[in-house]
């Protein structure tokens, strides 16, 4: 059962960062939604078999159709073949390996999308139609004017070209959500639901009661408790340690960037670059445990743990 904190610091931090966290699952799950809508419209492209209906035609509109080849198919000009398909017989181009496939095993089932016959191409199916009456007059006009070309239809070329919009805005969305993270630290909701503790364990309870005691200093700036018995970092997930079970305590310091917003240049894009710095403390049990980490160390923070350690647990930078 989660333990409801009674230390109002360390209760307003616990809250912001489920706040935090709950904005992060909710961009997390509309990401994901929609790229699995991108991903299934394509998927459902492809998988479904949609006959051509030469009374309901859809050409240059990326519709993609099915036919099977239980036939050899002829070849009435270059690269277009005439195939016969149930009852009608559909001019294709594309399908060199099918016919191979086809062949072999006497069947093959082609996809591709209905565009619009070339005027060579299509005075030879007319030619191909009338010399084996095929079609009366006004149905070869029809099936001559367009072809299924079946050249192979790749996944990532059908999501990119056809369904791009929800990868696009799920992409972005991760994108933000990544920003957002790493500014909220809302990850930490999770973590403050189990205390890091080094070689002696504390409880909730325990952890809440050293926060509540009158002589404990809250370093707001920092997100520490300084207590008598214990310190506890907020600000990377719930943390305590025991000043008898800390070794060392040194800082790491790294490097970022951040867009300039006082730029002298308002066209032109410009980074500065600033410092965080991660209090890690060394346990007893050689566990490194984060207390803090923030953009400057409260000048009270160092010689308040020592102070409680009876001796300089910092190591030197």
């Amino acid at each position: 059962m989660k333990y409801k904190y009674t230390n109002e610091n360390i209760r307003k931090k616990i809250k912001d960062d489920e706040k935090s966290f709950y904005i992060s699952i909710a961009m997390i799950s509309l990401a994901v939604f929609l790229i699995f809508i991108s991903l299934l419209s394509t998927y459902k492209d492809l998988s479904t078999d949609r006959k051509i209906d030469p009374d309901n035609l859809h050409i240059e509109d990326e519709t993609i159709y099915s036919a099977e080849i239980t036939e050899t198919p002829v070849e009435v000009y270059p690269h277009y073949y005439a195939v016969r398909t149930d009852k009608d017989v559909i001019l294709m181009r594309g399908i060199n390996e099918a016919i191979k496939e086809q062949q072999v095993v006497g069947y093959v089932k082609v996809k591709g999308i209905l565009k619009n016959t070339l005027s060579k191409a299509k005075a030879s199916a007319e030619k191909y139609f009338i010399d084996n009456n095929i079609y009366s007059s006004e149905n070869m006009k029809k099936h001559s004017s367009f072809f299924m070309d079946c050249d192979k239809i790749g996944f990532t070329d059908r999501l990119t070209d056809e369904h791009p919009v929800g990868m696009v805005f799920g992409i972005t969305l991760l994108v933000f959500w990544a920003m957002w993270e790493s500014v909220s630290r809302s990850i930490n909701a999770i973590k403050h639901l189990r205390p890091n503790c080094g070689s002696i364990r504390f409880t909730h309870q325990e952890i809440d009661d050293q926060a509540n005691l009158p002589n404990s200093k809250w370093i707001s700036s920092n997100d520490v408790y300084i207590t008598p018995k214990i310190v506890i970092g907020l600000n990377r997930g719930l943390t305590a340690v025991e000043y008898s079970d800390i070794e060392k305590i040194y800082v790491k310091k790294k490097r970022h960037t951040e867009s300039n917003k006082f730029r002298k240049r308002p066209f032109k894009r410009t980074r500065k670059k600033y410092y965080t710095y991660k209090v890690i403390a060394v346990t007893g049990n050689k566990k490194r445990l984060t207390l803090c980490e923030n953009r400057g160390i409260d000048q009270q923070l160092r010689p308040t743990i020592n102070e409680k350690c009876v001796r300089d647990v910092w190591a030197d930078d």
